[in-house]
């Protein structure tokens, strides 16, 4: 489960707003919009396979993409083994 967080953490994290910026999304299609988080991501995602294949080269392929998932979902607790291990004990 993920922590949240308030509104002030929010803006702290986020910190100055930047009013050209906001006329300029405000500006875009919801299209637009989508593709450049699409594109974020796409961003993200490779940064985070490279950082893990650099640190950790030698991982199977299963173990190298859980990696990655754990990583882009921010929880550590995702993969197989985990997954299972709580089945199991809800069942029991």
């Amino acid at each position: 489960m993920s922590k949240l967080i308030t509104v002030e953490e929010l803006q702290r994290r986020l910190g100055v707003y930047d009013y050209q910026q906001i006329l300029a999304w405000q500006r875009m299609t919801p299209v637009q919009r989508l593709e450049i988080a699409f594109q974020a991501y796409l961003f993200a995602l490779e940064a985070v396979r490279l950082t893990e294949y650099q640190r950790h080269p030698n991982l199977s392929e299963e173990e190298f993409s859980w990696r990655v998932i754990r990583r882009m979902h921010g929880n550590q607790q995702l993969g197989r083994d985990n997954v299972g291990a709580s089945h199991l004990s809800r069942t029991e």
